[in-house]
């Protein structure tokens, strides 16, 4: 866009220079008219030379490349994302936590969120507007239907009506996904959503809002303090039978008392 109105800008500024030579030769350099076609061609190559730096500009950050976070899209959904409370997490590589997804589903906020791709789009790409729209809906029905599934299997425990909600749920939302994104890939917390957990839900009645990392961090920890603790084993294998032994008499002490205790050795006289 910017080069076609930079060509535009050239010719519109060769037609007043040349109407402004014509106007010197027929009624001289001092008439006021020929004067004023002068002044509008320094008006003109003053607008001209900042376009063209302009140019030269987006030309160099084009071939050095930008990353898309830098986007004018992206900069507009983070703004929207703050207006409804919504940060991403830096400890997270720019996800978000739990509640603030809570918060991003709400019908209202995903009409939010999806409403600010609309506005740049009609301020940044006016000619592709109704095109970004349309796919804007399709957006604000994905997520619709995802926060469907979400208020769903997000709860401590669920009952046999609810996990037939939940499955009719990541039904229509992963046939709506298929058909609107025929060329995408399907990653794998959306497997795991439609494979998964409705026979999870099944088999134990219990929610995702139960499951997290912390526990499997706090084995890791503690497995971490074990390891430090038995550094003087320096066989690799025994190192480790150590700490799995360790840790298996603080989760369940109850096998300490089929262990054998140890023989005393007789003393030598």
């Amino acid at each position: 866009m910017l080069q076609a109105e930079l060509e535009l800008a050239h010719k519109s500024y060769d037609a007043l220079q040349q109407m402004a030579t014509y106007a010197s030769l027929v009624v001289g350099e001092k008439d006021p008219v020929t004067m004023d076609f002068f002044k509008q061609c320094e008006d003109k190559m003053t607008s001209l030379k900042q376009l063209e730096t302009e140019v030269a500009n987006c030309t160099a950050t084009v071939k050095k490349g930008f990353s898309v976070k830098d986007g004018p899209f992206v900069k507009e959904l983070d703004s929207a994302l703050q207006s409804i409370g919504v940060h991403r997490q830096q400890y997270f590589g720019g996800a978000f936590i739990g509640n603030h997804v809570h918060k991003a589903l709400k019908l209202s906020n995903i009409q939010t969120l999806c409403q600010s791709l609309i506005q740049t789009a009609q301020n940044r790409l006016p000619h592709r507007s109704t095109e970004i729209q349309h796919r804007t809906e399709i957006l604000v029905n994905t997520f619709s239907l995802f926060a469907r599934c979400h208020n769903i299997y997000d709860q401590n425990f669920i009952n046999e009506a609810q996990t037939c909600a939940l499955e009719q749920a990541i039904g229509q939302f992963m046939g709506f996904f298929r058909k609107s994104f025929p060329e995408a890939t399907v990653p794998i917390k959306m497997h795991i959503l439609e494979d998964h957990a409705t026979p999870w839900a099944n088999s134990t009645h219990v929610g995702f809002g139960l499951l997290g990392e912390q526990g499997a961090e706090s084995i890791h920890a503690k497995f971490t303090r074990l390891g430090l603790a038995y550094t003087a084993v320096t066989d690799k294998v025994k190192h480790l039978m150590c700490i799995v032994k360790e840790h298996l008499l603080s989760i369940a002490p109850q096998v300490a008392a089929s262990i054998p205790p140890p023989q005393k050795r007789k003393k030598i006289i």
